[in-house]
């Protein structure tokens, strides 16, 4: 039977609802596809401290803590990366949970169910997340154990590209990265190759970052095309290399928002590469809000609404312009 897995947008607002209810969760999902960054970014806009623990890295004995002798007694001093202020609240994510080895699964029972660990307690405000990339993912993963499995919610994330487009957009991607995506989706996302020879680089949210950062040093395609097919994998980096090439055709950003709208051929590659060009060059200015509007107009329908909707993730600014509610009563059916 396929587990039912959710997107990255639905698993801040699951996690909100487990933080809230202090309700230990395992986020199961494929590498590179943002469960770390997910749980980094509610703690920093929910004002929680952070202690991140990988477990692969732990042996039991890490987690116990060292003995110590206290009066005629000898008792465990909780590691120093474990929280102690009773006053403080924070999120305690241990992350590559099921890539630990069993012992080290075994050792933290108590913490996730008690939140207890021989002499330590993990203080009130503080909520335990763990992570984990998935068995069929062909990493070092271990089944969990059945009583610790059953002591926490479990949830399946599986990369979207319209939620890597709002990162993408948000975080300033190269519009390379987010144009080729828009028109390949299927390619957000591909499984490694097994061959023992064979390039071990596959595609995932994370690596098109990566793409994107080499990518910004502004080198020529022709001579990074090594490191594209190290970076996102052979099959995905081939794709990628053909389709950049249709930037070239693109008619000039600058003019367009000086009011020179030239005719656009409509082919889907083009009209992809076009919007994230559109969306790079925005700045914010009023004249680009006004040609914006008025450019988007001459797009067909779906890659117009496109245009609006990515610029306005960039600008929030886009939606108090005197031209969208006009645009907005247009184009809304199409926007739900």
């Amino acid at each position: 039977m396929i587990t039912p897995s959710i997107s990255t947008t639905d698993l801040y607002t699951h996690l909100d609802t487990l933080i809230e209810t202090d309700t230990p969760v395992f986020i199961h999902g494929s590498p590179g596809i943002g469960k770390s960054y997910i749980v980094a970014d509610i703690a920093e806009k929910e004002g929680y401290e952070l202690v991140d623990v990988r477990l692969s890295q732990m042996d039991p004995v890490d987690l116990r803590g060292v003995p110590s002798i206290k009066g005629d007694q000898t008792v465990w001093m909780p590691p120093v990366f474990f929280p102690k202020e009773t006053d403080s609240k924070g999120i305690l994510f241990l992350d590559e949970l099921n890539s630990a080895p069993p012992s080290v699964q075994a050792a933290i029972y108590q913490l996730v169910l008690n939140r207890k660990m021989g002499e330590y307690e993990l203080p009130k405000n503080w909520r335990i997340l763990c992570a984990g990339n998935r068995i069929s993912d062909r990493g070092v993963v271990f089944r969990l154990p059945t009583p610790l499995a059953n002591r926490m919610v479990h949830l399946h994330v599986q990369a979207r590209f319209e939620d890597f487009k709002l990162f993408a957009i948000k975080k300033g991607l190269h519009p390379f990265v987010i144009g080729f995506l828009g028109f390949r989706p299927d390619l957000l996302s591909t499984e490694p190759v097994v061959e023992d020879d064979a390039n071990p680089a596959f595609a995932t949210p994370r690596s098109y970052e990566m793409l994107s950062n080499i990518l910004k040093r502004g080198l020529e395609i022709g001579k990074v095309t090594p490191i594209i097919y190290g970076t996102i994998g052979y099959s995905a980096g081939i794709e990628f290399t053909s389709y950049v090439k249709v930037y070239e055709e693109l008619p000039d950003v600058a003019a367009i928002y000086e009011g020179h709208y030239p005719e656009i051929a409509m082919q889907p590659a083009l009209l992809y590469a076009l919007v994230s060009a559109l969306v790079e060059y925005f700045n914010g200015s009023e004249a680009h809000k006004e040609h914006l509007f008025a450019f988007s107009e001459t797009l067909p329908t779906e890659f117009g609404v496109m245009l609006v909707k990515d610029v306005i993730v960039k600008d929030e600014s886009l939606a108090t312009h005197s031209a969208f509610d006009t645009w907005l009563a247009k184009y809304g059916d199409y926007i739900i």
